[in-house]
């Protein structure tokens, strides 16, 4: 069966390109970077964070207030001002004002008021009144310097940052997820190749196993084994291609979308550049993992609930604050407007009050407080629990990639040996010294030698793409192998 034949068969039909391995891996990463849902709803969420922090500038749009209506007394509770406009006993009103907060911590207001006043005290006729006035609050206790919204702007900026860096976790758990995803595949087109070989090797030795039988040099009983082999790996073979089907889904999958370009399958020159691979010792022992958008993601939310605790500690003071106002009023008999009926002239007063507050119980306050002071707690934990996983992490693939290299020396050797014994073997069957069982034996023994290359060379891909992404894949920041991927024209048997 020639290699050919293999392809129709396994029926799949591929795109022979000159693109090396790591450019059809890039193009692929790429490809989910633009595709992937994970990816895309972890955008969303970013963009739901820079919202939520430019809304924080409303705290300095200006504020609107609208009155109107009549009083029927003069008398309001204690503290309680009447509403403006509405300064004593039949009076109809209206009236607006707009307050704006300033840097670095003043709130100034405007105010306007139209007055009728059916029954005015002290005998004289209704009339007409106008007010204006103006006033400044400054906190001095409680959010002073308008701290209140700094730390939620702060809380919310951290936020922020803290989705960004979800985003970037994301994406770099998408190419991780594409790199483990098609060496995977790849490793299955290896199999299929195995499995290919292994099956053209026993049609071989069937033939010939006829063949001498019909020349009488081998008994006839020789040919058992070898139509037993043949149908051995046959359905090991179609066991093969339902694993690459299984294999390419899966790249699918995490890729979002089917590619454009189909995909090459050169499982030999795979095979050369993973014996090629090293890892950087420098990256083995990183003390932090600051490239690591979980990482970044954790310390952003520690900064967000410290912001968090800062403003709830702040609500716990006591409310005090500083009221200075002018206000300026003229009275009219006929119309706002007119000079004709001007009755009381012209008023103007100033005042400066003191104004504090403080709720006599504080328990929701304390109560929010240990809330959030034990949320810093908590995700310190977390944090250190991801650095140890991360550590972890990075150990073991450091590990894997170092005890697949060693592997991957020895496996070198026994396929060569195994092939040498195959020879031999099948050159004893053909002279009438053997038997079919040890052309078959040593067959076994060399597609068990390719199978065993097959996963080590899939340990050194998998191992190095672990290494790189629980290091936060530093490899443009200290000198490190690139990722190799597959490329080129299928050739060669295995």
């Amino acid at each position: 069966m020639s290699g050919e034949i293999f392809w129709k068969v396994l029926g799949l039909t591929f795109l022979v390109s000159a693109a090396s391995h790591a450019d059809e891996l890039d193009g692929l990463i790429t490809l989910a970077y633009s595709n992937s849902p994970t990816l895309q709803a972890a955008r969303e969420g970013t963009r739901q964070a820079e919202a939520a922090h430019d809304a924080t500038a409303e705290f300095f749009d200006p504020h609107t207030t609208a009155t109107a209506g009549r009083m029927s007394g003069n008398n309001t509770p204690p503290i309680l001002p009447a509403p403006l406009g509405l300064p004593e006993a039949d009076t109809y009103g209206a009236s607006a004002a707009v307050e704006v907060p300033f840097r670095p911590g003043v709130y100034a207001g405007v105010g306007v008021a139209e007055q009728y006043q059916a029954n005015p005290a002290n005998g004289l006729n209704s009339g007409y009144r106008t007010v204006v006035g103006a006033q400044i609050r400054i906190p001095l206790l409680q959010d002073r310097g308008f701290s209140l919204w700094k730390q939620n702007q702060s809380r919310m900026k951290e936020l922020q940052v803290a989705a960004e860096a979800h985003q970037m976790e994301a994406r770099q758990a998408v190419r991780h997820a594409v790199e483990q995803a098609y060496f995977a595949y790849l490793v299955e087109i290896a199999n299929a190749a195995t499995s290919w070989s292994a099956t053209d090797r026993s049609e071989q030795l069937l033939k010939e196993a006829e063949e001498l039988v019909r020349l009488k040099v081998v008994p006839e009983y020789q040919l058992a084994p070898a139509r037993l082999e043949l149908a051995l790996r046959r359905e090991e073979f179609c066991t093969a291609n339902q694993a690459i089907d299984t294999a390419r889904l899966r790249l699918v999958q995490v890729i979002g979308t089917t590619p454009i370009t189909q995909l090459t399958t050169n499982y030999a020159a795979l095979t050369d550049q993973a014996a090629g691979l090293e890892l950087s010792e420098t990256l083995a022992s990183i003390p932090s993992f600051t490239t690591r958008g979980a990482m970044r993601e954790i310390d952003a939310l520690a900064e967000a609930a410290a912001a968090e605790s800062r403003s709830l500690d702040d609500q716990l003071r006591p409310d005090l604050g500083l009221s200075l106002s002018s206000t300026w009023a003229t009275e009219n008999v006929t119309s706002p407007t007119s000079d004709a009926g001007l009755t009381g002239g012209e008023e103007s007063s100033t005042a400066a009050v003191l104004v504090w507050t403080r709720p006599w119980s504080q328990t929701g306050a304390h109560a929010r407080l240990r809330e959030s002071q034990a949320r810093e707690a908590q995700l310190a934990e977390f944090r250190r629990e991801l650095q140890n996983q991360l550590t972890a992490d990075l150990s073991a693939a450091h590990r894997e990639f170092s005890g697949a290299r060693e592997r991957f020396k020895q496996i070198t050797i026994a396929v060569e040996q195994a092939r040498k014994t195959l020879d031999a073997e099948a050159e004893r069957f053909r002279l009438g010294e053997g038997r079919s069982r040890n052309v078959l034996d040593a067959q076994n023994d060399l597609t068990k030698a390719y199978r065993s290359r097959n996963a080590i060379v899939a340990s050194l891909l998998h191992g190095y793409s672990d290494f790189m992404f629980a290091a936060g894949y530093q490899i443009d920041q200290v000198q490190a192998t690139e990722v190799p991927t597959p490329g080129g024209k299928h050739h060669g048997h295995q």
